[in-house]
């Protein structure tokens, strides 16, 4: 089922929303004599222990400002494994070799746990990682194999968590992808009951995946878990519900891994975090985002400082499809940089043909070098679309090594895929993208496919054949994007497989944002930013808008979130579209500050003949921003009630269109509200809220 809002009285609302307590210090206490570790970072506390018996896991988990406590169920070692045919986990007899904890990037602490089994044929380091003020809990487990001989990794789950149910009844929330076909296809929402007989919900994510990898529980009490996994490739997670048991159990197995490690090797399992909220769906949404932005997202930078222009407002080219020219691309060039757009984007077409990563010369007469240094010269970043997974069969690349396909193919525009855990494919992409960078002076790839994460079985390369879903995403794609980023720091990436796929807590790490849909229209850019903007933050919802003539229904439908991205034929615009372009590029500008650190409060969806409005808050600043959209609906006017406000702040409300300008205190906002004027049949307005220091 989907979710459901109340539509009478729009408000933006955070049902629950926490305030932080004024001690946000990190302390992490070791009891040698009972072996026990207590970690605490002022807004959860955590306690672990090693048993007598030599079982290693979490003891309590509690939120200290809402007192909610998620009490072990039986097993929650942090860790769940397979070497061959063995599970390693909570009854696996280990005793304790050394523990340490130390200071991490981003203000955070690490406790190193390392356990040896009694057998010495392993050493697991466990990792656990809090940051201040973040009620989460990120985790990993390292296994060095001992044995002296291979063993090979055959199953692992990144959520090996097994609660108390406390009695309490529990939905959950899970979120949608992007699909070029099915039902439905633009990150819909789906709000399940956990049966109390044990059936599970399901969330099957990564690289052609159909959800998000990440989840959320709510119990009737507003007790809440988001949990989310830090890996590419497929993975089936599962929360279950016994009430008989009083047992509440989640689980992500990693699909088809069979890995092998060499004696004395180390092996990182995919590392996840498990976090705590207490309220509103929005609440659990905030608490993942904040997360992902302290300790996970890749921050745009250049020369190791903050991009302070970013989102962009970017144009890309693909309206032209693949029928592309260095003339057509320069004039567009010109009208959109005098509209204000800062990145200058030329998608598929500009190579020989994809596989071949050189450019065209019928198209670009002068070399594409000629282009991106005139972009430069107008003062955009120049960007590149990069399918650097997939090759022609026809290209030279496949020609001279016809065995660098993966055993499945997808069909990328014709052209066949590549293994890119194959060392030999590996080494070249790195080489070939390393080279486009540098030869078009590239400051931005747009990196598509179909299915970053390959199946591929073959026994000629140099993957297990049996392990391609994890090698393609961690010893492949992961592999390729480090280190090339690691050689071109100031590149920086637009995750954009099949239009909106792959979003995972790893994909946060590689790119600086991604799209979540593919030119699907304008109702079809709310809906996915709507539940995009759950489990990712706002900059991770880029939207490509491809209409010409432009109204405030359509600009607005696409100006919430990360970067707004023209696909227009700008030199096909009339005067008044374009000079209509520009001031609405202006009010992005303005707005975009707000998301960086915003909750985002999702008032009502996108739905044909109805209003939708998504919101943007930010505590500190006391700023904030409201898309209302008129989808058709037969009301003129919307009233916004506001909650979560400083009752007794007095805030500034003005909007894009209406004239009017308001002052009003917070109290009065959240009793009254605010009435919100849609003339148009299809029209959009933007509320401004800003507090009067």
């Amino acid at each position: 089922m989907g979710l459901v809002f109340r539509r009478a009285g729009v408000s933006l609302v955070c049902l629950f929303c926490w305030l932080l307590p004024a001690q946000t210090s990190l302390r992490f206490e070791f009891d040698e004599e009972n072996t026990r570790w207590r970690l605490a970072n002022g807004v959860i506390e955590a306690v672990f222990q090693l048993s007598p018996e030599g079982a290693f896991q979490l003891v309590e988990m509690k939120h200290l400002a809402s007192g909610d406590a998620w009490k072990t169920g039986g097993s929650n070692a942090l860790f769940r494994f397979r070497i061959d045919d063995k599970w390693q986990n909570a009854q696996t007899g280990f005793f304790l070799l050394s523990q340490q904890s130390q200071p991490v990037a981003r203000g955070g602490r690490r406790q190193t746990i390392v356990l040896m089994d009694a057998a010495r044929t392993m050493h697991l380091a466990i990792d656990i990682e809090m940051y201040t003020g973040e009620p989460v809990l990120r985790y990993g487990t390292r296994f060095l194999n001992l044995s002296g001989a291979r063993v090979h990794v055959t199953g692992v789950d990144m959520l090996p968590w097994d609660f108390s149910g406390g009695g309490d009844s529990y939905d959950a929330l899970r979120v949608e992808q992007w699909h070029a076909a099915g039902d439905p296809a633009d990150f819909q929402t789906h709000i399940s009951p956990l049966a109390p007989t044990g059936e599970p919900v399901s969330v099957d994510s990564g690289a052609h995946g159909r959800f998000c990898g990440w989840m959320a529980l709510a119990a009737k009490s507003g007790r809440g878990l988001i949990a989310g996994w830090e890996f590419d490739g497929r993975a089936t997670a599962t929360a279950s519900h016994w009430a008989d048991q009083d047992k509440l159990a989640l689980s992500a197995a990693i699909s088809g891994i069979h890995h092998p490690v060499e004696p004395e090797e180390e092996f990182p399992l995919p590392k996840a975090f498990l976090g705590l909220f207490h309220g509103s769906w929005d609440e659990a949404g905030y608490v993942t985002q904040r997360f992902v932005e302290t300790a996970l997202a890749k921050r745009p930078e250049a020369d190791g400082k903050r991009i302070d222009e970013f989102p962009y407002v970017s144009w890309d080219s693909w309206r032209y499809g693949q029928d592309l020219n260095e003339a057509t691309l320069r004039r567009n060039a010109d009208i959109a940089s005098r509209i204000g757009v800062e990145l200058f984007v030329v998608d598929l077409g500009w190579a020989r043909s994809i596989g071949n990563w050189h450019a065209d010369t019928m198209k670009f007469p002068n070399g594409l070098g000629a282009l991106s240094d005139y972009v430069h010269s107008l003062g955009m970043k120049f960007g590149l679309h990069f399918a650097f997974a997939e090759s022609s069969a026809t290209a030279p690349v496949l020609r001279q090594n016809p065995d660098w396909t993966s055993s499945s193919s997808y069909g990328y525009y014709g052209a066949e895929s590549l293994c890119l855990s194959h060392q030999p494919v590996k080494e070249w992409i790195i080489g070939e993208t390393i080279r486009i960078i540098d030869e078009y002076n590239v400051d931005w790839i747009l990196q598509d496919g179909e299915n970053m994460v390959k199946e591929c079985r073959k026994s000629t390369h140099t993957h297990h054949p049996l392990d391609s879903n994890y090698s393609n995403a961690v010893d492949g794609l992961g592999a390729v994007l480090k280190e090339v980023q690691r050689r071109r720091p100031n590149v920086l990436w637009e995750n954009c497989e099949n239009g909106g796929n792959l979003m995972t807590f790893q994909m946060v790490q590689n790119y600086v944002t991604s799209i979540v849909n593919d030119a699907s229209g304008a109702r079809g850019s709310r809906e996915s930013v709507f539940g995009a903007t759950f489990p990712f933050p706002a900059r991770y919802a880029d939207r490509y808008m491809p209409e010409e003539e432009l109204g405030s229904y359509q600009t607005r439908s696409y100006m919430f979130g990360g970067p707004w991205i023209f696909m227009n034929r700008l030199t096909e615009m009339s005067t008044q579209a374009i000079g209509f372009a520009a001031l609405e590029i202006a009010r992005y500008k303005q707005m975009r500050p707000v998301f960086d650190s915003a909750r985002i409060i999702h008032l009502l969806p996108p739905m044909p003949g109805f209003t939708d409005a998504i919101a943007a808050y930010e505590d500190k600043t006391g700023r904030g921003v409201a898309v209302v959209t008129r989808d058709g609906s037969s009301e003129g006017t919307t009233r916004i009630v506001f909650s979560a406000l400083d009752r007794l702040t007095t805030y500034r409300v003005s909007f894009a269109d209406d004239p009017s300008t308001l002052t009003l205190t917070g109290a009065q906002l959240m009793t009254d509200g605010l009435l919100v004027r849609l003339p148009g049949f299809q029209s959009a307005e933007i509320v401004y809220l800003d507090a009067m220091r």
